[in-house]
């Protein structure tokens, strides 16, 4: 069985989407198979959640803004805990979509982390303790937040690291 788009609808080309701008450079533009290498950069991480929101538009409302929230955390978490928003850093983002799933992944030229020791998100909280990571965030000055990973794994069907832990892949069962 293959994915076919309703009568009607018709998704943007990425290639078209982004013909404006250096900082996002296209390396797949089949609707079925997106591949994006971005500029650290929150303003284009916008751009690029609402293509991609656009692109998941024949999906159920719901299910098109959990997957769209999930995304913008993820290149989130790409572009300030991977890339430091350093400019010469990059992401790349690859969306994969058949008649039975949706796949995201995620990369970013960080050095990446282990999951266990981000002691700043709550997915790491024990359950009898569950905003242990608010006081470390505070203790560390930074922002409030941490809940992202947490968020995502609940959209999720499955959310898989690499060893090195600057790659994750999102896996969305239709």
């Amino acid at each position: 069985m293959s994915f076919r788009m309703p009568d009607g609808i018709t998704p943007v080309n990425a290639k078209e989407a982004f013909e404006d701008t250096s900082e996002i450079e296209v390396k797949s533009s089949l609707p079925r198979w997106i591949c994006l290498r971005v500029a650290p950069n929150l303003e284009l991480k916008e751009r690029v959640v609402r293509f991609f929101r656009g692109q998941m538009a024949t999906l159920s409302p719901d299910l098109c803004e959990k997957l769209s929230m999930a995304l913008d955390e993820l290149l989130s978490n790409a572009i300030e805990h991977g890339c430091k928003v350093e400019p010469k850093c990059a992401f790349e983002i690859t969306y994969i979509r058949t008649a039975r799933m949706i796949l995201l992944q995620v990369r970013d030229a960080g050095p990446g982390f282990s999951m266990s020791e981000i002691q700043h998100a709550a997915v790491n909280n024990p359950p009898e303790d569950p905003l242990r990571h608010a006081e470390w965030r505070s203790r560390m000055g930074m922002r409030p937040g941490g809940f992202g990973i947490l968020l995502v794994k609940q959209i999720a069907d499955e959310l898989i690291y690499n060893e090195a832990g600057n790659e994750v892949v999102l896996v969305k069962y239709l």
